[in-house]
């Protein structure tokens, strides 16, 4: 299918990158039965919360700046960007660590004792994401799926040790900051990015030429990893423990295939994008774009009918049967998740097209819905957990198809 739709340059590095981020998935997925087994629905649900909030605050790491790596002609001004962006995380991270004492009280009280590795996972995935814009820069995915292999190989090894050991509390999310260190170092050796100190003299003329990252990208995407993360927060303040757990195991197995297609997908569509439109090929631009939107369908329609029709039997033979009801989430998110899936993955045409304001747009309308509509399910008609998930599907259907046309209209009038 790669070779009928895509160009081969374009089908190997794709190819490179599923086969990594693949196996990277499929590790956790294969490592969950025996995890589920080791940590408890608390655990699991304590994770979920915690990896929430890690996300949430991870949105601002290196001001954005490490999105624009990719952009530049001149290998100097990439690099630049890169030691600014390493800057800016380790300055947010240091931040992070000395407010957020202060505010604990705002948090569920189960999460006192983890949001201290709150700012630790925030500085590591900041310099891994600028890494890993170095590589998706310099088309070395290969490097790139490796690392993705080994964190998810350090996170399954952290966790199979701390849950048979029970020398630590909090395994599982100990395991995932392990998990990104170990891909960190790997990129750290194989990538053509080198961190060399520089003045801010030096960096400033990228940091005003690139200002729109950290101008209309932070803010924007704050508010829709929020609303990413709407539902755990809902169902950490309004529902049963047991079943923040459950949705918990649903979210890791669907984030699978999401990472697969969907994150292996956009890192090499994004390069390909940005190239075209550097290059004012614009109108293969737009075919390349309804290419990629019929290849991604077409490969998350048979997974979501899997999900549909039989996703409660294969949950309770997978993960064992006390966990039937994580697959009747998966059953309901099934249709929602392929819609994410093609979407998703799309949205790098506002980066490769620096048109960050019609992207921040939609996702300050996609936080102020999401939210809404969940609120009002569990504190005005309080739904129970079914019902509310199935309001948030049509939700998803809706923004997701507003967020797909603001694409394909991005990259329709500019090829005209």
């Amino acid at each position: 299918m790669w070779s009928k739709f895509f160009s081969s340059e374009f089908s190997r590095n794709v190819s490179s990158q599923m086969l990594g981020t693949g196996l990277a998935q499929a590790l956790p997925f294969l490592a969950t039965p025996l995890l589920t087994r080791l940590f408890s629905e608390e655990d699991f649900a304590l994770y979920t919360s915690f990896f929430a909030v890690a996300s949430i605050f991870a949105v601002a790491v290196g001001g954005k700046y490490h999105l624009a790596i990719v952009l530049p002609k001149d290998e100097r001004d990439a690099n630049k960007i890169f030691v600014l962006s390493i800057y800016l995380t380790i300055a947010y991270a240091l931040t992070i660590a000395l407010i957020l004492p202060w505010f604990h009280r705002f948090f569920p009280e189960n999460l006192d004792s983890v949001l201290y590795y709150v700012p630790l996972y925030v500085l590591f995935f900041g310099i891994w994401s600028s890494y890993i814009n170095v590589s998706i820069r310099h088309k070395s995915f290969v490097s790139n799926a490796v690392s993705k292999v080994l964190q998810a190989g350090g996170y399954i090894v952290a966790a199979l040790v701390l849950g048979f050991s029970k020398v630590l509390a909090f395994g599982l999310v100990i395991a995932k900051i392990v998990g990104t260190v170990v891909s960190w170092i790997f990129l750290s050796q194989k990538t053509a990015g080198h961190f060399r100190f520089m003045g801010w003299s030096d960096l400033k003329g990228v940091a005003t030429t690139y200002i729109d990252y950290p101008k209309y990208g932070i803010w924007p995407a704050f508010l829709n990893t929020i609303s990413l993360q709407a539902l755990i927060l809902i169902l950490t303040k309004f529902y049963s423990t047991d079943d923040l757990g459950y949705y918990g195991l649903t979210f890791m197995v669907l984030s699978a295939p999401l990472g697969l297609i969907g994150v292996s997908f956009k890192d090499v569509f994004y390069q390909k994008m940005a190239d075209l439109m550097n290059q004012g090929r614009n109108p293969e631009a737009l075919v390349f774009f309804k290419k990629s939107t019929l290849a991604l369908f077409l490969m998350g329609l048979p997974i979501g009918i899997i999900l549909f029709l039989w996703g409660e039997p294969l949950f309770g033979f997978v993960f064992g049967a006390k966990w039937v009801r994580s697959g009747e989430f998966a059953s309901i998110l099934a249709v929602s998740f392929v819609v994410k899936l093609v979407v998703s993955p799309l949205s790098s045409v506002f980066n490769a097209t620096n048109t960050l304001r019609i992207a921040s747009r939609w996702q300050v309308l996609y936080f102020i819905t999401t939210f809404a509509t969940l609120l009002c399910c569990a504190l005005v008609f309080e739904l129970n957990i079914i019902q509310l998930l199935m309001v948030y599907v049509a939700h998803e259907i809706i923004l997701y198809g507003i967020y797909f046309l603001l694409q394909y209209r991005m990259i329709d009038q500019r090829s005209t």
